[in-house]
């Protein structure tokens, strides 16, 4: 259980000694007007007799705590119930013969407080039956309130173990979701570097200064895309940055052929979403776009809100995927990666799938829960505004 947690519950414990000498005056009070209403004849002398009365319960505050561990270090169970409760009954008669010995000593305080002849009604080391059965008794109510108590106790732990072991699960979980996110990221970013690293090798024997601004291009993507300590979650505003700064490398790379344009509702800009979530998509609309050896090829990145879903498509007006289906289709490392992060990110929360477009295209749609980050971190939304296709 988290601190907080542990904080609000209660803890049951075994009770102190002003809660048993409220008890036990309690249980004295309740039995003397019992009696009190059974008697015929005037009552007089209340107060007195009360006092006289409270004098056989009292020692119990005492003993009780005493037989709170008794019954807790013999607990009567299935395995060990005969031979427990016998030690239970021969510890409970001498129990209840030190009662009875305080209660002579109670009633000899009482007689001095009252002025009265100090007097004992029997031998101090004799006990009547009558007033053994009744100590006898008093110890079986301690007993049986001790038993209820260690059951409430054994209970409540028993939930605060389910609760703690229910979050070190949830715990281990997400840990394991985070290094699995973590693994599908450093597989993701080594495959765009490949990529781009080519392309800036091929483009530096046919034309050297737009390579050497590739390269600076390349520079800016890097710096968010690997940076250190990066969350799996972002702003919408900061991916379209990082993604604009992509999609200035890929311009270059087809010189003026590439146009890419970003269509995203101000309203959603705010909203959470997996960090470095439409690179791979665009560069999916990229390869299949400008497949075929088209002479030019166009993008368009929408964003808008559904209800409560966070609605991002990606479509070209390319030839189409060689696939009818999303599930048919021959995904690369990027395509790949981002379905297996949304599935362990939204499990069951998200959908991603692939249309044909009747005018020609394809579009990649994403619906996700829609998430607000609590501030947008301005830093990386304006980290490649100086790169950032506008």
């Amino acid at each position: 259980m988290t601190k907080l947690a542990k904080e609000q519950t209660t803890a049951i414990r075994y009770p102190g000694f002003v809660t048993l000498l409220l008890a036990w005056t309690a249980l004295g009070v309740l039995a003397y007007t019992r009696n009190l209403l059974l008697m015929e004849g005037p009552r007089t002398h209340l107060f007195r007799d009360l006092s006289g009365w409270l004098t056989c319960y009292l020692p119990w505050v005492l003993l009780t705590p005493v037989v709170f561990r008794l019954e807790e270090r013999l607990p009567i169970n299935r395995s060990h119930w005969r031979r427990h409760t016998a030690m239970l009954a021969v510890a409970g008669l001498v129990i209840c013969y030190v009662s009875s010995g305080l209660s002579v000593v109670l009633s000899l305080l009482e007689q001095w407080a009252f002025r009265e002849p100090l007097t004992i009604p029997h031998p101090w080391w004799q006990l009547p039956y009558g007033e053994y059965g009744f100590q006898l008794a008093l110890y079986f109510v301690a007993l049986g309130a001790a038993c209820v108590i260690r059951h409430l106790i054994e209970a409540q732990d028993s939930e605060r173990r389910a609760a703690e072991m229910a979050l070190e699960k949830s715990e281990i979980e997400a840990s394991l979701r985070k290094s699995e996110l973590e693994m599908l990221r450093m597989r993701l970013n080594p495959h765009f570097l490949f990529n781009s690293l080519q392309n800036i090798s091929t483009l530096a024997r046919q034309n050297p200064d737009a390579a050497s601004q590739m390269l600076a291009r390349l520079g800016d993507v890097l710096r968010g895309a690997l940076r250190k300590g990066a969350q799996a979650q972002t702003t919408l505003a900061a991916e379209i940055a990082l993604t604009k700064a992509y999609v200035d490398v890929e311009q270059i790379r087809f010189a003026g052929r590439l146009a890419v344009v970003f269509e995203i509702d101000r309203e959603v800009e705010n909203a959470q979403v997996p960090s470095f979530l439409l690179q791979p998509l665009v560069e999916n609309a990229i390869t299949h776009g400008m497949r075929g050896g088209q002479a030019s090829g166009a993008i368009w990145v929408r964003g808008i809100r559904a209800s409560d879903e966070l609605v991002l498509t990606v479509s070209d007006n390319g030839l189409g995927p060689p696939a009818e289906r999303l599930a048919d289709l021959e995904m690369g490392i990027g395509l790949g990666s981002t379905c297996e992060r949304l599935e362990r990110m939204y499990p069951g929360r998200r959908a991603l799938s692939m249309n044909k477009l009747a005018e020609g295209g394809t579009e990649i749609r994403i619906e996700l829960p829609l998430q607000w980050a609590e501030k947008q971190p301005v830093s990386q939304s304006h980290e490649f505004s100086s790169s950032a296709h506008r």
